[in-house]
């Protein structure tokens, strides 16, 4: 019984989960959804918080709430950079959305599936895919409404981003060739959107043999090249453009940059390398390890040659694009250091699309009945690794193993505190102390100790050890069991609080430039309206009785 939570439904659910979720990153498909979006909405503080929130939440539904945080956090702090705009503003959305995402949904986040697996094994039947939907919608709109009117005030007024990711700081030196198809061409750089962005710069123009410095009144011709200078995420953005082609591109074919496994890799020259004194263009990075050579960085120096004529330096940063499988090779030559690696998202790719109808396609089936989430969930992640939205490698890399062994270890925990009588015995203490009180005011206890409780522990943790007893309260009190999980499940996931309380809170603590007092007075109240509509709104969804 110590190991039956291995084969429980819970772990193999909350697995396909991050499959998922990691397939709908490594497609572009959660990046296609909120990044455009972001942009329309970045003149206006307000309308782009409220963006964040929306988009964060509604992706968080059917991706698990960490995922979602690591997608939107480099891209929201992309658009800061591009707009001059302050992160802190805006990055404590993208970890607030993930967890009201997560209330929405029997997939939305862990706690839920283990919740709705308990109640499954206890009464027959778990809980629905959209139970959570009618109350956790009320708490979503209370919380836009209060962090739109009042919690925004508490949030820090910071500059620069802090970034984790050294990747999102450094600026690289690049050539784009303005090809002949291209909407550009006949127009001058100070008509062209891409010069009028804050987190680029171009440099100079290349025409023919002759190097001329960047005006506005140039205008563009077929076989222009332009140097333009920015961070990793915006050289990503050129490569994806119809108005450019990168210069080095050329060894790039359309079909390659369409794949899912293909990631940037920032890489700095060794003390004694091979490469110093040779200039990109003669260097075969394509042919010998199967990366191209994106851009460069020289930090503190202005390199004043072209990019790709530039004789290396001991010190300069190459920002490279290649197939991850590839990555182990390039980390075994001697005359470069890696820094690090991130995914890139691929150029329209069709498999977003597909992805996007796996997930469909689970939601579909579950609110029609015609397969069980314990049953599509896992079906759907092996549909994305057939139809190769995801590679079986990454798969693996991907899964939080850490989060699935605990859920495995924490379930039987769940079923002692019932065997052993300690559920039943709480139950009875707490029933028998609010005696008179009612049903309502015994869950509504119940459900304030547990958002205190996910506030310190992790809320996987939190529904495995709470379960138990909200079942037995329920048996105790003589009503349906129902209200009281689905009131668990989403208070549970109430960790607005504090820093520690979540991995997605702690994501954005440091490029936000959080304090704990942020936490507190922005998440206080939403922790409070939580527990205020859960208690009240849940019986009236699901009534405790006949």
């Amino acid at each position: 019984q110590g190991f039956s939570g291995f084969g429980s439904a819970a772990v193999i659910m909350v697995g396909s989960m991050f499959v998922l979720g990691a397939a709908m990153v490594r497609t572009g498909a959660a990046e296609a959804l909120g990044a455009t979006l972001f942009r329309a909405c970045a003149h206006s503080e307000i309308l782009l918080q409220t963006a964040v929130l929306i988009v964060t939440t509604l992706c968080s539904t059917i991706i698990n709430d960490t995922t979602v945080v690591l997608v939107f956090l480099p891209i929201v702090v992309a658009i800061c950079k591009e707009r001059n705009l302050s992160p802190s503003r805006y990055l404590l959305c993208v970890a607030y959305g993930s967890l009201l995402g997560g209330q929405w949904t029997l997939i939305g986040t862990r706690s839920n599936i283990i919740v709705s697996d308990y109640l499954s094994q206890q009464a027959g039947v778990g809980l629905g895919f959209f139970d959570f939907t009618p109350v956790a919608v009320m708490v979503f709109l209370a919380a836009l409404g209060y962090f739109l009117l009042l919690g925004r005030r508490f949030l820090p007024k910071a500059g620069e981003v802090e970034s984790a990711e050294d990747t999102l700081a450094r600026e690289y030196l690049t050539e784009v060739l303005v090809t002949p198809q291209s909407a550009i061409v006949g127009r001058s750089l100070d008509q062209l959107a891409w010069s009028r962005r804050s987190d680029l710069t171009v440099v100079a123009l290349i025409r023919g043999q002759q190097r001329i410095p960047a005006a506005n009144w140039l205008k563009l011709l077929p076989g222009d090249i332009l140097i333009m200078q920015g961070p990793v995420p915006t050289i990503g953005d050129l490569l994806k453009s119809s108005d450019f082609q990168l210069k080095e591109e050329v060894k790039m074919d359309h079909q390659t940059l369409r794949s899912v496994d293909l990631v940037t890799v920032e890489a700095l020259l060794a003390p004694h390398s091979d490469y110093l004194g040779n200039t990109l263009g003669q260097m075969d990075f394509s042919r010998e390890y199967g990366f191209t050579v994106m851009g460069i960085s020289r930090h503190g120096k202005t390199i004043r040659e072209r990019p790709m004529a530039t004789p290396l330096q001991y010190g300069d940063s190459l920002l490279l694009l290649g197939h991850v499988a590839r990555i182990e090779r390039l980390e075994r030559d001697p005359n470069l250091f890696l820094v690090g690696h991130r995914p890139f998202s691929g150029l329209g790719n069709r498999k977003a699309v597909l992805t996007l109808l796996l997930l469909l396609g689970v939601v579909v089936t579950a609110v029609t009945g015609v397969l069980n989430p314990a049953i599509s969930m896992p079906l759907a992640a092996m549909l994305a690794l057939l139809l190769r939205c995801i590679k079986v490698k990454d798969a693996y890399k991907v899964v939080d193993w850490q989060a699935v062994v605990t859920v495995a270890g924490m379930i039987p925990f769940g079923y002692a505190l019932e065997k052993t009588g300690a559920a039943g015995a709480l139950a009875q203490t707490i029933v028998g102390v609010m005696a008179g009180f009612g049903p309502l005011a015994v869950m509504a206890a119940l459900l304030a100790f547990a958002v205190l409780l996910t506030q310190l522990i992790e809320n996987a943790a939190v529904a495995i050890i709470l379960a138990p007893v909200a079942f037995q309260i329920a048996k105790e009190t003589g009503v349906d069991p129902k209200p009281f999980m689905v009131g668990l499940a989403i208070c549970v996931s109430a960790a607005f609080c504090t820093p520690v309380a979540h991995e997605s809170t702690i994501l954005v603590m440091g490029p936000g430039r959080y304090r704990f007092r942020h936490y507190l007075q922005v998440g206080g109240v939403l922790a409070l309206l939580t527990w205020l509509i859960v208690s009240l709104i849940t019986p009236l969804v699901w009534p405790f009785g006949p």
